[in-house]
Parts: structure tokens; C-alpha cells; sequence
């Protein structure tokens, strides 16, 4: 059996497909995030040339659309947040964009920022409509 390998599952029905079509019996093997298209060693040689040359061709796009999933992924994971006490005793998180929080942390320390949330918090939770200046 040849083996091919597609780390993409769209890919790999491509080239399965087109096996098929060819009239090659192709068996595909899904196993830890790899997809295996598997075609017999005693197939037509110019078939089995043809296939090759668009597994190459299909390879670049495999590429592809696993350095794309990466970034998503890579997207979705960054995130950051920054823990809020309420009057109630339960704790809640702000999402902040990572950057934004990173920037912040360069000019202030953790602690000064737990001093603006906390203040913020309560200003929200207590409402005070006095001016600076009347407190």
C-alpha cells in the first residue's frame, strides 16, 4: 500500500476522491489529527503519477489551510482579563485585549491597577452623583 498524508481533512477527501474517480480503491485512516489516504502498490503507474502530482499540489493547500486553523486558533487562545470583586462577594473577569493590558502594565504596577478597577468598581456599585470636590 502507498500511503499519503493530509493533516487536513478536506485535503485528504480531495485526493481520496479523485483516487476514486480514477477507479483506484483508496482507504482513508483518521488517527491523531492525521488523515491516511491508502492506495494499492499494484495500481496503473500513469494513474498513480497523476495522483501524485496533484498530492503535491494538494500538500501546498494542506499547508495552508493548517497555517490558517493555527492562527485562528492562536487568535482565539490569546486573551486576557482582569478579576473584579463585587459588593455581593462573587468575582468576575473583564475581558481586555491582551495588548491593551500589556501596554497598561508597562506604566503601572499590578497593584495600581487592582487600585483603578476596585475604584471604578464601587463608583459603579455605589453611585455617588456629589462632585470631586463636595466628597
Amino acid at each position: 500500500m502507498l500511503d499519503y498524508i493530509f493533516f487536513n481533512k478536506k485535503t485528504c477527501d480531495l485526493f481520496a476522491e479523485s483516487a476514486t474517480s480514477a477507479g483506484i480503491t483508496a482507504i482513508v485512516d483518521c488517527a491523531d489529527d492525521c488523515f491516511t489516504v491508502r492506495l494499492p502498490e499494484d495500481s496503473n503507474d500513469k494513474l498513480l503519477e497523476e495522483l501524485e502530482a496533484y498530492y503535491d499540489e494538494l500538500l501546498d493547500m494542506d499547508r495552508d489551510l493548517a497555517d490558517a486553523q493555527e492562527q485562528e486558533t492562536s487568535a482565539e487562545m490569546h486573551t486576557a482579563g482582569i478579576s473584579v470583586a463585587l459588593n455581593d462577594g462573587r468575582h468576575v473577569y473583564a475581558q481586555v485585549a491582551p495588548e491593551l493590558l500589556s501596554r497598561v502594565l508597562q506604566c503601572i504596577s499590578p497593584d495600581e491597577l487592582n487600585t483603578i478597577v476596585c475604584a471604578i468598581t464601587e463608583a459603579v456599585e455605589n453611585p455617588d452623583t456629589s462632585s470631586l470636590c463636595q466628597r
